[in-house]
Parts: structure tokens; C-alpha cells; sequence
């Protein structure tokens, strides 16, 4: 098998289809097709070869997607750097993969340089513009390479893709995701139920397509539509561009959509072009998500899921968004919908049998989306895969229709008196009140309780509550041990490189004194 084959299909049913834009680029299909190929080549001809793994670091631009399909053709391992890294982050990664080479633009490539002495592995640097002496310049490597497609067999759980990241505990591991891996992320794609990407339709990308954002790209190009590649996220650059593009499909984390309802003139772009906005990542509120259908239209579509799952195992369809506000069932809203495809998902209590309707269990998932393990991980690896069912980590329940609620990260779980609170429910409530725009629910040392709830909370600009206000609103809806004990009020929540807030490090502040993060 070869993904990149698919994409040299792509080209001969839909040549002159525009397959990417970024900036004022515009590549049809046959172009990207070539230049997909002569990639491939020109790594190739430095004497790399099937299974060799490639790095990349840059902010958002089009080489990035052609990294892919090139390492696709040629059976390399992808390597996709987060942008955000530290230089120290950055050497970790390197090193750990074994990378053989890095594809960089200037801002990353530069202290990475100053650092060369201590990538052990890196053979090659290769530059995405101004090009330091010594180094290999990407578009000269493409004009000088070959145009012929490379004929490389992988099989399907051969590597594909080591994806760094910290998950929740803040050291980075990578996740080994297979080409078996990838071609089944391709296939969950085309069978979302409403949702039908077809040639022609735009799909803009505003967050990291080195990481999750990125999951869609390969979908795209295989139904013949078009990944618009936008350098970063900005309210007013996003909007213009669905209006002026006339873009159809978009992917955001709830983050950039709260910062879009809120934002003054957003109610001043036509996105009448839409046809549907997928979220996840982070949970979002049941008033937000309202708040958002009335602003978009019945187009939202959640999907939940992690790297270890190769993207998506369940969706909660714009159909179903829609029947929750018309059948009087808005808690379905609080749902991250259904199992997709060929993931099989469970929710299963301690000792592994599946809960029934309304109790907590742990989220589990089998199918050939699931990673491949933890690189250089094995212990990792069987902790989280067990009987081939990888666990989460994530709380959830279950109704009596299949719909799954996702609680918290067993790890963030606060244990208050004997008694579990999950972070989550708590803020569904407080970004009920009119007056939040973001919250953060921890729990944090107390001498009577062990741990004790808190919430650390933005206001709306022009808005006020104060903690009184707030601790009775979250007294009305739940149980008096959930409610905060105290509420601590900031103008800015840490966010981790995907939008979603950092509890790690909002905790980590009211920890700091003790030498175990329990109490």
C-alpha cells in the first residue's frame, strides 16, 4: 500500500482542481502531484531511505502538507514538531526519534543550527526559505529532483508518523501511528453521517496541521477538495476569508469559537458559504454551543477523540445538535455523540465491564485507528493497551440511546472528602452564567477535605460576578461537595498549543508548596 498513490489518483481524475492555497499559492492538483514527487525524489537522492524519519518544524504554511504526501510516497516516518516547542523540547524530539533529517522554516531552523552540535542524528537541514550557507534550500531540492513517482511499498502497520505529545502528564512521548493507522482516519472521514466533502469545496485550517488539525488534510484531497492553509488564527483574518474564499468546511477548538462570538464585528462577514463547522479537543459548553448554533447556523459537528485514536471515534452530527434544541433534549448537547465507523468504544468500570446507562466508567477503544504504542515506550504502552483495548483515561457515561458524556480525565479527577468531583460538570455550570467567558476547575490542598474545589475564572468584557455570585449559581445545579469553595478571577488562562486550557499548569500555581500533587 501507499497513501501518496492516492493522491497521484486524486491528480488524474481532477487535474487542474486546486488542491492547496496558502498565502497568494495556488496549486492545482497536477502541480501538487509533481512537487509531491520531486520531494520524495530529492530526499530520496540524499541517501535516505523506506523508514528514515523526517522532522518538521514551522508554523502553518503549504510545505508542511507537502511533507506529508512526500513522506507518504516514500515511505519515510513523519516527524511533526510542534511549532511552540522549546529549543530543549525541540532537541528531545530530534533525538529521540532519530531524525535523520529536518525540514524547518527560519525562525526554528536558526537556533536549531546554534544547537547542532547536539542533535546526534540529524544528517540534514532543510530550509524553507533564506537558506543559511551549507544548508539544502526546499525549492531548490524540488528543481533539481526527479518528477517520477517513487515506487515505495509500506505495509500496513508499518510506521508512518511519530506525533509528540505531553497528553496530561507534561512529558513528551510520542505516539506511533501506523499507515494502517492513517488509511482508517481516512476512512472514518468519508462516513460522518451529513457530511460529504466533494470536489471543488474548501477546507480551511486555522489551527496546527502538524498536529490534530491536520488529521482532515489527507481526506480532503482524496474527495478532490481543497485545504486552505491560514499562517495563524485571528478572528477577523478567519472570517474575511470564509467570505471572500467562500470556504465550506472549517475545524476549530472551542476556544476560537468563543473568541469569535465574542469578538464585535463578527456578526459583519457573510459565511453563508458554510455548509458545516466541526469542534473538539476541549469540551464546550452547553450555552456556547447554543450561542454558536444561532450564530453559524445547524452546522456544528463534535468529534471526540486523541492522537492514540488517530483523530475522531465518535461525532455528535449537526442532526443531532439540531434534534437536541427541537426535541427538548438539550443535555444531548453535553454529549460528544456516538461511535464512528470502525472504532468500537466502550465505557467500562474498574474491573472492565461496560456501565450501565448514567454511571461513570473509563472510555476504551478498539479498532484499526488505534496507535501502534508508545515509541520506546513498552511499559506505557501496556499500561494503556490492554487486551487490545487502549484506555483513555477519559470519565464518561453513557445514555440509554448510545450518546457518550465525556466527565473528566481520570487524572484531573478531584477527590474532596471521599467523594469525586469531575472539573468538567463543574465548569458546564460556570460558563452557564452570563458573566464567564472562560473557566478552569481545580482542586487544590485542604486540611479538611484533602483537596477542595476552586475555580479560576475570566469575566466577559464589561461583565461582573463576583465569587459569591458565582459559588450560589453553581450551588443551584449541583450537589453542595461539586460547588467551588473559592474563585480566583484572571484575565488570562494558560493554553496548551491545540487552545485548549493547560489545567497542568493552572494547578501547578497552588501546588507549588508541596511535595506531592495529592492531598
Amino acid at each position: 500500500m501507499n497513501l501518496g498513490r492516492y493522491i497521484s489518483r486524486s491528480a488524474l481524475y481532477y487535474p487542474d482542481s486546486i488542491a492547496l492555497i496558502y498565502k497568494d499559492k495556488r496549486f492545482s492538483y497536477e502541480e501538487f502531484d509533481r512537487r509531491t514527487n520531486r520531494l520524495a525524489q530529492g530526499l530520496l537522492s540524499l541517501g535516505l531511505q523506506k523508514g528514515n524519519l523526517i522532522a518538521i518544524q514551522s508554523w502553518n504554511r503549504s510545505e508542511i502538507v507537502e511533507t506529508e504526501v512526500a513522506c507518504y510516497k516514500a515511505g519515510f516516518i513523519r516527524v511533526p514538531m510542534n511549532a511552540r516547542l522549546s529549543l530543549a523540547e525541540a532537541t528531545h524530539v530530534l533525538n529521540n526519534s532519530e531524525a535523520k533529517v529536518v525540514i524547518a522554516d527560519p525562525q526554528h531552523l536558526e537556533p536549531l543550527l546554534a544547537n547542532k552540535e547536539h542533535l546526534k542524528t540529524v544528517d540534514h537541514f532543510i530550509c524553507l526559505e533564506d537558506t543559511p550557507d551549507g544548508e539544502i534550500n526546499y525549492e531548490l531540492l524540488l528543481a533539481e529532483s526527479k518528477e517520477e513517482y517513487p515506487h515505495v511499498e509500506v505495509e500496513p502497520d508499518d510506521v508512518a508518523v511519530l506525533s509528540y505529545s505531553s497528553g496530561t502528564t507534561g512529558r513528551l512521548k510520542a505516539i506511533v501511528q501506523t499507515f494502517g493507522n492513517r488509511m482508517a482516519m481516512i476512512r472514518k472521514a468519508f462516513m460522518i453521517p451529513g457530511i460529504k466533502i466533494e470536489r471543488g469545496d474548501i477546507f480551511a485550517h486555522v489551527g496546527p496541521i502538524t498536529h490534530s488539525s491536520g488529521m482532515l488534510l489527507m481526506p480532503v484531497m482524496f474527495s478532490g477538495g481543497c485545504n486552505l492553509i491560514l499562517s495563524r488564527f485571528d478572528v477577523e483574518m478567519l472570517l474575511e476569508t470564509i467570505q471572500r474564499k467562500r470556504v465550506n468546511y472549517i475545524l476549530m477548538v472551542p476556544a476560537m469559537i468563543n473568541m469569535i462570538l465574542s469578538h464585535p464585528k463578527a456578526g459583519d462577514y457573510d459565511l453563508s458559504s458554510l455548509k458545516a463547522v466541526f469542534y473538539g479537543a476541549a469540551p464546550m459548553s452547553k450555552p456556547r454551543i447554543q450561542q454558536a448554533i444561532e450564530f453559524f447556523g445547524p452546522l456544528l459537528v463534535q468529534g471526540y477523540g486523541m492522537t492514540e485514536t488517530t483523530s475522531f471515534i465518535t461525532i455528535l452530527t449537526a442532526k443531532d445538535h439540531l434534534d437536541a434544541l427541537q426535541k427538548n433534549a438539550e443535555y444531548r448537547l453535553e454529549s460528544c455523540g456516538r461511535p464512528i465507523f470502525e472504532s468500537e468504544v466502550k465505557v467500562v468500570d474498574k474491573n472492565g465491564q461496560e456501565v450501565s446507562p448514567g454511571q461513570i466508567g473509563e472510555v476504551i477503544i478498539r479498532g484499526p485507528d488505534v496507535m501502534k504504542g508508545y515509541f520506546k515506550e513498552p511499559e506505557l504502552t501496556k499500561k494503556t493497551i490492554k487486551n487490545g483495548w487502549m484506555h483513555s483515561g477519559d470519565m464518561a457515561k453513557v445514555d440509554q440511546d448510545g450518546y457518550i458524556y465525556i466527565v473528566d480525565r481520570k487524572s484531573d479527577t478531584i477527590i474532596s472528602g471521599g467523594f469525586n468531583v469531575y472539573p468538567t460538570e463543574v465548569e458546564q455550570i460556570l460558563y452557564s452564567h452570563p458573566s464567564v467567558y472562560e473557566a478552569c476547575v481545580i482542586g487544590v490542598p485542604d486540611d479538611k477535605w484533602g483537596e477542595a474545589v476552586k475555580a479560576v475564572v475570566i469575566l466577559k468584557q464589561g461583565y461582573k460576578a463576583t465569587e459569591e455570585e458565582l459559588i450560589e449559581h453553581c450551588k443551584r445545579f449541583l450537589a453542595g461537595y461539586k460547588k467551588p469553595q473559592s474563585v480566583d478571577f484572571v484575565n488570562e488562562l494558560p493554553k496548551n498549543p491545540n487552545g485548549k486550557i493547560a489545567r497542568r499548569l493552572v494547578r501547578e500555581k497552588y501546588w507549588a508548596h508541596k511535595e506531592r500533587r495529592v492531598n
